[in-house]
C-alpha cells in the first residue's frame, strides 16, 4: 500500500481535533465519530431495507450484484457505442452558446473561501450538440409552490428557470417527476425542499414505457429524444421513495449543484443507461446509503461504454455508507470532495470503470476504494487520508481528465473547512 494512506497517529489526532472544532463552529451535529457511526469491517454492502418498491416512469434497476431486474442486455451494441445519440437532436436542446463559466470545460475551480458558483467539469464540455450546460437561462422565470405547478413547469422542453419556494410534497403514489430539456430548477433561499419524490431526467416517458417496456435499451434509442441541458440547484431532498435525482436514457449535459440529500429509498444521484456529460458539485449528502451510482449494471456495456462522463467535486459526504461514487464503464473525475466517517468505501471501481481522484480529503473510511470488477483508478498524492482500515485498489491507470478540461483543484488540506461551510442547499439565494 502506498505510504500516503498512512499518517502518524499525531497527524490524525491533530486533523480530527481541528475538524471537531470546525463542526462546533458550524453547528454541525453529524461530524466524526462522536456524532455518528464509525467505519465497520463486515466486508458487505448493506441491504436497502424496507420501503415501497421503486417505480415511476421507468425502473431504477440499480443492483450491485450485476444482475438486473428487468433491464435488457443491450444486444444492439452499434447504437449504444455511438457517440452521436442525442447529438443536438434534443427537443429544444438549444445551442448552449451562453456559457455559465464552463464553455468547452476549460475553467478552473478558483478555490477561495467561498463556493465557486460556476460550472466546472464534464457538464461544461462541448459535445453532443451543446457547448455547455445552461439550463433554462434566457427563458421565462417562474416561481412554483406546489407539485402541480412544478410538474407543469418542468414537463416540456421550452427554456425555463423554475424557482422552488418552500416545501413541495409529492402526491401519494408519485415517486419520480419527469424533467424536460432546457430547465433550471433552483430553490429560493434555504428552505426549498422536495419531499417524498425525486426528479427524473429521463426522456423515456410513461407513454414509451407503456408501449415499449420499462427500459430504454439501445435497440430502442431511435424511438425517443434524450433530455439535455438541465440544472438542479439549491434544493433539499427528503423522504424520496425512489431516487432523489435520476439521470438516464442518454440524457446529457446535466449539472447537480449545491443540494442537500437525506437518505432515500434508493439512490441519491444516479447516472446511468447511456447518459453523459454530468457534473455533481458542492452537494451535502447526509447519512445517505446509495449515494452516487454511475452505471447501473455489469451487463450494460453496450449502452454505457464510451459514455457516463461525470465530474464529482466539492461534495460533502457526511457519514455516508457506499457509492461515493460507485462507477461502472464510465470515466469519473473525483476531486476536492470531503468524506468524513464513511461507513464502507469511498470509491467503488466496477466493470469497465476509469477513475481519477485528486485533492480529496478522506477523514475516516473503511476503504478508500473497493474492487467491484475494476481497478483502473489513479489516486494521486494530492489526496489526504486520515484513517483507513484497508486502503484501496488503485493501479494508476485511470483516465486523465486533462484530456477533456483544465481544473485547478484546491489543496486537500483546505477542503474540510471549505466544503463544510459552502456545500449544500441554502448557500445560494436562488436568484443566480
Amino acid at each position: 500500500m502506498s505510504i500516503h494512506h498512512y499518517k502518524s497517529q499525531l497527524d490524525v489526532a491533530t486533523r480530527r481535533s481541528t475538524l471537531r472544532a470546525a463542526a462546533v463552529a458550524l453547528g454541525c451535529v453529524t461530524l466524526l465519530a462522536a456524532c455518528g457511526q464509525s467505519a465497520t469491517d463486515d466486508g458487505t454492502e448493506p441491504d436497502p431495507g424496507g420501503g415501497a418498491a421503486p417505480g415511476g416512469s421507468s425502473s431504477s434497476g440499480s443492483p450491485d450484484s450485476g444482475s438486473s431486474s428487468g433491464d435488457g442486455s443491450g444486444a444492439s451494441s452499434g447504437i449504444g457505442a455511438s457517440s452521436g445519440i442525442g447529438s443536438g437532436a434534443s427537443s429544444g436542446g438549444g445551442s448552449g452558446t451562453s456559457s455559465t463559466g464552463g464553455g468547452s470545460g476549460t475553467s478552473s475551480t478558483g478555490g477561495g473561501s467561498n463556493a465557486d458558483p460556476t460550472l466546472v467539469g464534464f457538464a461544461a464540455y462541448s459535445a453532443d450538440g451543446l457547448d455547455t450546460t445552461t439550463g433554462g437561462a434566457g427563458g421565462e422565470v417562474v416561481t412554483v409552490t406546489s407539485y402541480a405547478e412544478l410538474a407543469a413547469a418542468v414537463g416540456d422542453h421550452t427554456p425555463r428557470v423554475i424557482r422552488v419556494s418552500g416545501t413541495i410534497a409529492g402526491p401519494g403514489g408519485v415517486e419520480m417527476l419527469d424533467v424536460g430539456s432546457n430547465k433550471t430548477i433552483i430553490g429560493l433561499g434555504a428552505s426549498a425542499t422536495i419531499d417524498g419524490f425525486g426528479l427524473d431526467v429521463n426522456g423515456w416517458t410513461p407513454d414509451l414505457v407503456a408501449a415499449h417496456g420499462v427500459t430504454c435499451d439501445p435497440d430502442k434509442a431511435s424511438l425517443f429524444t434524450p433530455i439535455s441541458n438541465v440544472v438542479i440547484r439549491n434544493l433539499t431532498f427528503i423522504n424520496s421513495t425512489d431516487d432523489s435525482i435520476n439521470v438516464q436514457c442518454y440524457s446529457h449535459h446535466v449539472w447537480v449543484d449545491h443540494n442537500t440529500f437525506y437518505k432515500s429509498y434508493d439512490g441519491s444521484v444516479d447516472v446511468k443507461r447511456g447518459s453523459d456529460w454530468v457534473t455533481v458539485s458542492w452537494n451535502h449528502f447526509v447519512e445517505t446509503d446509495k449515494t452516487m451510482l454511475l452505471g447501473h449494471d455489469d451487463s450494460n456495456g453496450p449502452q454505457d461504454t464510451g459514455r457516463l462522463h461525470v465530474t464529482y467535486h466539492h461534495n460533502w459526504l457526511d457519514h455516508t455508507i457506499q457509492r461515493n461514487p460507485r462507477v461502472r464503464f464510465g470515466q469519473a473525475h473525483v476531486f476536492n470532495n470531503f468524506a468524513n466517517e464513511i461507513n464502507d468505501y469511498f470509491i467503488g471501481v466496477g466493470t469497465g470503470a476509469s477513475v481519477h481522484a485528486d485533492g480529496n480529503y478522506v477523514d475516516v473510511v473503511k476503504r478508500t476504494s473497493k474492487d467491484y470488477g475494476g481497478t483502473d483508478l489513479t489516486w494521486t498524492d494530492t489526496n489526504v487520508v486520515g484513517e483507513t482500515l484497508h486502503g484501496g485498489v488503485e493501479n494508476g491507470r485511470g483516465f486523465d481528465p486533462g484530456t477533456y478540461y483544465t481544473t485547478t483543484p484546491d489543496p486537500a488540506a483546505d477542503i474540510p473547512a471549505m466544503v463544510m461551510s459552502q456545500a449544500g442547499a441554502g448557500k445560494l439565494t436562488g436568484m443566480e
